[in-house]
């Protein structure tokens, strides 16, 4: 079982599902989607499936507190030295938080010898979210690697943030290439220009949801009726998967050896 690959599936299946909905419920194909909570919840529906009971192997929680997960990402037992008989003394972690206090829009667990253990955060936006916006998320789900407490530093293993975009005037194979390059280059450039952002590792995944089909020249139906205006759509989403950087955090240690 690879649960970061298998959570990923998921979340691209609820991008999908949560745009077929919006068609559903308004009878508009390019209908957009206006409440990020239907994208939110069919994303935790979709990972509930992975479960083969309940709440196993996953604990999903909506609008989680970020107090609860930032603390629950260090050990919750450890060792100190102390002048003892032993050399050591027991510890208990202490509280985080992130800076933009909150809720999470979904927070994965998983159970260990009776522990709940944070698996991932996962923020959630609509469409065309603003820069200001995905930075925010994505500096928030970077805060969580960074925790540490007297038990140790975050073993949280990764976060991920989704969101999607819309385009009109994509009538044909390479105006939606060009797209989803443009989305992917964007989010690489805030990233690489984010110090915070840049230090972590990002895997940027992009993804056509859903597109218009161009009707042929010789459709009759195109040629009395004309355009229909659902022919030239295209939805992008996008799921960024974010990781500790290993060969950062191992140049880092280097340097700080040397400088000491």
């Amino acid at each position: 079982m690879n649960t970061e690959f298998d959570i990923v599936n998921k979340l691209k299946e609820a991008l999908k599902t949560s745009c077929d909905d919006a068609f559903y419920f308004s009878d508009d194909e390019t209908q957009l989607i206006e409440a990020e909570y239907l994208l939110t919840v069919n994303a935790a529906k979709a990972i509930k499936e992975l479960n083969h009971y309940f709440g196993e192997p996953y604990k999903i929680r909506l609008e989680h507190g970020t107090k609860n997960f930032a603390s629950a990402c260090t050990p919750l037992f450890g060792r100190e030295e102390a002048d003892n008989f032993l050399g050591y003394k027991d510890v208990i972690r202490t509280k985080n938080d992130s800076t933009r206090s909150g809720n999470i829009d979904i927070a994965v667990y998983t159970t260990s010898n009776g522990c709940d253990n944070p698996l991932c955060a996962i923020e959630v936006k609509g469409f065309n979210p603003s820069k200001d916006l995905i930075i925010q998320d994505l500096e928030r789900n970077s805060e969580y690697f960074e925790v540490a407490s007297p038990t140790g530093t975050s073993n949280l293993p990764f976060t991920a943030f989704i969101a999607l975009h819309s385009y009109k005037g994509v009538w044909d194979d390479d105006k939606e290439n060009k797209n989803i390059e443009k989305v992917r280059g964007r989010y690489q450039g805030y990233i690489d220009e984010n110090s915070n952002l840049s230090r972590l590792s990002h895997d940027i995944d992009v993804m056509t949801v859903r597109r218009g089909v161009p009707p042929s020249p010789d459709d009759r139906h195109i040629q009395e009726h004309g355009l229909q205006g659902d022919e030239d759509y295209h939805f992008v989403g996008v799921v960024i998967t974010t990781k500790k950087d290993l060969t950062y955090q191992a140049t880092q240690t280097q340097l700080n050896s040397r400088r000491g």
